[in-house]
């Protein structure tokens, strides 16, 4: 039977969905580097090194085991461990030396993880080393109990003459659709395609300027941030003006903070590569209707108090 653990494609870190909760005061295990971004020879092994700090305050026993992914939601940037799968690739090209030992509170290790792509191997390489870590107890005798499974993903290029890297920028547009807005924040959505057979790390630039050409907003996304693996789609998400999404103040409040009129020309700019890059551009209108219609009432009471003191 295959067992399924989901984990997110990001660099800021490996989130488990399905695990076991921890007990009140428990952390995790963390890993460094949370991921591996490599290129490998065929036929020659390459050592890289990760280390594991035990931060759930307690001794726990540590079994490492590379598996391979299941990829079908990479477009949402998720892979899923896949456990117990016989016939599994990993385990042939990825090996980890220890792959069994004990933590201590706060105690960190090295292992060695050795990368050994076939001699016949082309184009990526990709996989995780599932993690199972249980909490050793005294009053078990030694025995121990499930607590959860995580660990860091390995994505490796395969140096060969056949390594073609080929993307395209295939959308830009805002959240829902929309291109009429009253106030921000605005958030784009761009999809990206990899069409070639190695993975790619593409860098995305947001430019926004007003109907004179001047800028107002440049978006950088962080760089080696985003995976896209060979023939799926990335859908990248940005928000124009964070600070406001995070405040929570109303609609004539966000019109009030950062009054926009006008056309907005948006430029997402992606590249993959140091001189190959893609661009598209879509046109956004702003017009604050909250308050105009709150200013065409104060001038509606304006002229109807002078005309009664005219009276008077």
């Amino acid at each position: 039977m295959t067992t399924r653990f989901t984990i997110f494609l990001h660099l800021a870190g490996v989130v488990l969905l399905g695990s076991v909760a921890f007990p009140t005061g428990v952390f995790a295990l963390t890993f460094t580097p949370e991921r591996f971004v490599t290129e490998v020879s065929p036929g020659v092994p390459q050592t890289e090194e990760l280390t594991l700090l035990n931060e759930t305050g307690e001794f726990v026993s540590v079994v490492l085991e590379p598996v391979d992914l299941d990829t079908s939601m990479a477009a949402e940037g998720r892979a899923t461990f896949l456990l117990n799968t016989a016939g599994s690739l990993a385990p042939s090209w990825i090996s980890v030396s220890p792959d069994q030992f004990v933590l201590g509170p706060g105690e960190s290790r090295s292992v060695d993880v050795t990368l050994s792509a076939p001699v016949t191997s082309t184009g990526s390489l990709y996989a995780g080393i599932a993690t199972t870590f249980r909490p050793v107890r005294s009053d078990e005798l030694g025995g121990v109990s499930l607590v959860s499974v995580t660990g860091p993903l390995i994505f490796a290029t395969v140096n060969t003459q056949d390594a073609v890297r080929d993307g395209s920028l295939t959308e830009l547009a805002t959240r829902g659709g929309s291109t009429w807005f009253s106030h921000l924040p605005v958030s784009f959505e761009v999809s990206f395609a990899n069409k070639g057979n190695v993975i790619l790390q593409p860098v995305v630039t947001i430019e926004v300027r007003d109907m004179f050409g001047r800028l107002t907003e440049r978006i950088d996304l962080n760089e080696d941030q985003y995976i896209v693996l060979p023939h799926t789609s990335r859908n990248i998400t940005q928000s124009w003006d964070t600070k406001l999404s995070e405040e929570r103040i109303s609609g004539i409040g966000r019109e009030l903070a950062l009054p926009l009129v006008g056309p907005f020309t948006v430029t997402a700019t992606v590249s993959y590569d140091e001189s190959v890059s893609d661009s598209a551009q879509i046109t956004l209108w702003f017009f604050p209707w909250r308050l105009a219609l709150l200013a065409g009432v104060l001038l509606i009471g304006i002229v109807g108090v002078r005309r009664r003191l005219r009276r008077v």
